[in-house]
């Protein structure tokens, strides 16, 4: 009877423990659950005004060449991007916070040849894009903190090129 007792002690003891653990554990995951819900609501909202589509505000002639404006449409909740070069349809991935953004180098494009138009140095400016800005309803792309283009929510007419 004693070796039972001793026994139920020892049993009770570890069930005990064993609660106490499980609990502790459980409140750490609901905890870390938290505040990884809290950091994706934060980087949502960081780039909320960035969501969308986005149309180039050409600069240069050259910049709708094809005679079509460059877009791009961001879906932030799930870090992918798509649009038109000008040219061809694009798409592909990117991650951003509330001022920086990298987009992956695996841009994903059609392949239709548009003459007069530089289609290869337009998403290398895109792919080497660092951070960007929202001013004056305007998105700022930049490059090391220099600006390389900017995107309106209207749509401007592409001039004709002579």
């Amino acid at each position: 009877m004693v070796r039972y007792d001793y026994g139920w002690k020892i049993f009770m003891t570890n069930t005990k423990i064993k609660s106490f653990i499980l609990i502790s554990l459980g409140f750490a995951l609901l905890l870390s659950l938290r505040v990884s819900a809290q950091q994706k609501g934060n980087a949502l909202r960081y780039k909320a005004g960035l969501g969308g589509k986005w149309y180039l505000e050409p600069v240069l002639p050259s910049d709708t060449a094809a005679g079509r404006v460059p877009f791009i449409i961001f879906d932030v909740a799930h870090g992918h991007f798509s649009g038109n070069t000008g040219c061809n349809s694009m798409r592909g991935g990117f991650k951003a916070t509330d001022s920086s953004i990298v987009f992956d180098e695996q841009v994903i494009s059609t392949k239709m040849m548009c003459v007069g138009y530089n289609e290869d140095a337009f998403l290398k400016n895109l792919i080497r894009c660092d951070g960007y800005k929202i001013q004056n309803g305007r998105l700022i792309l930049t490059v090391e903190g220099g600006e390389i283009s900017r995107w309106t929510r209207n749509l401007t007419k592409p001039k004709k090129i002579l």
